[in-house]
């Protein structure tokens, strides 16, 4: 087959892929997020809901209190998408329209859920307040909807499903509340599984999240470009974090359990070539959490001595649940005199190679592996800056690691010019990767 009929048919098929998922769109309504006094939370509340239900957020748009850019951005969104939810501007005030807006734009008409109004109505006579028109409008549903009764609020949701007029399938209209915690609540209950009874002619989307310590994202790129550019389903994204790199394998099918196993198909091709540096799957996974999780499946416990971090790397491990599973403690002796006194170095070592040495960073793991009786010890000494110690530059560290079953490694970083916090970090890191790389 020749390039030029391949790419025609790749195509092609990435085409039919695409017809076959529901596109959503997310429009949050309110001046307040244009102008920045509040931060649109909602929207990327939304997105990951729907992503737990295998449907993909291909727009986002935020529009104020305007009756004409309401219209507008609902006519942007009816002719690409085709599940649309829209949040905020469903409440009591004047500039709350979003109801009235979209019954017009759907050319339906509007009147109240008597559930919904007799809560309303409720609420204000407990309170011994009058009850205004603005009031009545929470409780305002359109003609042929479902209403999403609010169980935390007043203003009522609803779900609308019509035929598209540009693409002749169904498409479906969502309105939620603007206060995160009664759209939260409303999303969960009643948007999704009104979602999940109108979707029996898309394709499920499922997403399945690979990490990898030690490689840039342009490596994991370079390592896997045939793949993405063959790429038809799954589809593969490079994220670069902190540390780490990030491979999201999103595949569509019939069902979720099909999806995933197309999913963890193309993970398998990927981890057989970066093997060495997979550090384990899931979307908010931590290289910590990873480190831990790996000594834990092995019941095997870890102590760290401490120097130039001053507890960090413990302090790390310490911020993940179930730590303790594994990490029995250790020491902070940042002055070489608790080096001596309380972890056991000798003083004589300090003085013939200087407390920032291989040596001394081997003698402190050993110490710390010995008195905590665990079957890792992890140590750290160098110099973080910005000044030199001891005839040694800023970013000289020193990591040592103590095991039962092997003799005593030691790595050396030489991390010059890097600002002291960021030494201290990069510190921290490595002492966690030359302890996963022996755990493997």
């Amino acid at each position: 087959m020749n390039l030029r009929l391949e790419n025609i048919i790749l195509k092609k098929i990435r085409i039919y892929i695409e017809e076959r998922k529901m596109k959503a769109e997310i429009i949050a309504i309110g001046t307040e997020l244009l102008m920045g006094y509040v931060v649109n939370t909602n929207a990327s509340y939304i997105s990951q809901s729907l992503l737990d239900i295998g449907i993909g957020t291909y727009y986002q748009q935020v529009v104020g209190d305007n009756d004409e850019r309401i219209i507008e951005a609902l006519a942007l969104a009816a002719s690409r998408s085709d599940l649309i939810i829209l949040s905020g501007g469903i409440g009591p005030t004047r500039d709350d329209r979003t109801k009235l807006v979209l019954a017009e734009f759907l050319e339906e008409e509007l009147s109240y859920d008597a559930d919904q109004l007799k809560k309303v109505e409720m609420h204000y006579k407990k309170n011994n307040r009058i009850i205004t028109e603005g009031d009545y409008q929470q409780a305002l549903t359109i003609s042929d909807s479902q209403t999403f009764f609010n169980e935390v609020g007043l203003a009522s949701g609803l779900g609308y499903s019509r035929l598209s007029q540009n693409t002749l399938k169904s498409q479906h209209f969502i309105v939620l509340p603007g206060p995160p915690f009664e759209m939260k609540h409303m999303m969960e209950n009643f948007a999704k599984p009104f979602i999940e009874n109108q979707r029996e002619d898309y394709e499920q989307i499922e997403s399945l999240y690979i990490n990898f310590y030690g490689l840039g994202e342009a490596r994991v790129a370079q390592a896997i470009d045939d793949l993405i550019v063959s790429q038809t389903n799954p589809t593969l994204a490079i994220y670069a974090k902190p540390r780490l790199t990030t491979v999201r394998i999103t595949a569509s099918a019939s069902n979720k359990l099909q999806a995933a196993e197309l999913n963890q198909q193309a993970a398998d091709k990927i981890i057989a070539r970066l093997s060495e540096f997979y550090i384990g799957a899931g979307e908010h996974l931590s290289f910590e959490a990873s480190v831990l999780g790996l000594l834990k499946e092995k019941k095997q416990t870890l102590s760290v001595a401490e120097s130039l971090t001053g507890g960090m790397v413990m302090e790390e491990l310490t911020a993940v649940s179930g730590a303790s599973e594994v990490l029995k403690g250790g020491f902070v002796t940042y002055q070489n005199e608790l080096k001596i006194n309380l972890l056991g170095v000798n003083a004589a070592t300090i003085d013939q190679y200087t407390v920032v040495s291989a040596e001394v960073a081997m003698e402190m793991a050993e110490q710390c592996l010995r008195k905590c009786h665990t079957d890792y010890a992890l140590s750290l000494t160098g110099v973080a800056g910005p000044n030199p110690l001891e005839g040694h530059p800023a970013g000289r560290v020193f990591i040592a690691l103590a095991t039962k079953q092997k003799a005593t490694q030691v790595i050396k970083l030489e991390l010059v010019d890097k600002p002291r916090d960021i030494v201290r970090e990069i510190s921290k890191h490595e002492a966690l990767n030359l302890l996963r790389l022996n755990a493997l």
